[in-house]
């Protein structure tokens, strides 16, 4: 056991014959601390994309849900898919909900001219956007 503390005895006394330790265990510290922080906070698996609320998540797939069933009925349009583009600025509906900046419609009837400026139409009464800002596609077979 004697032999054990004269090993940390000089050990020890090594350490403290360093000149300016106290500078090396306080960069040592730091970047330990460093890898630490950005150890944690750039997880591979965590998610970069902006996740919107809970509340908010519904309102986006609802939303689009209840488009699709709606366009679906008019007829010549067939199956139908949307997808919007949200803004992600303050440009908010009056019920604080993000508003949409565009919108593409990809149906059955996409080709038929009158089935186009239908789904159009409707859409930007729905959304209250400028109906430049919806594109109408056919469906691919």
């Amino acid at each position: 056991m004697s032999k054990l503390k004269d090993k940390f005895k000089n050990i020890f006394a090594e350490i403290k014959s360093i000149k300016h330790i106290e500078i090396i265990i306080a960069v040592i510290a730091i970047v330990i601390m460093l890898v630490i922080y950005f150890g944690t906070s750039c997880s591979p698996d965590e998610k970069t994309s902006i996740e919107p609320l809970p509340g908010e998540y519904d309102y986006y797939t609802e939303t689009v849900r209840e488009l699709e069933t709606k366009l679906s009925q008019i007829e010549g349009v067939g199956d139908v898919s949307v997808l919007v583009n949200w803004s992600q600025e303050a440009e908010e509906t009056s019920n604080g909900l993000p508003k949409p900046e565009g919108v593409i419609i990809i149906c059955e009837g996409g080709n038929n001219i009158s089935v186009k400026l239908k789904l159009i139409s409707s859409v930007a009464s729905y959304f209250g956007i400028s109906e430049n800002k919806i594109n109408v596609l056919a469906k691919s077979k």
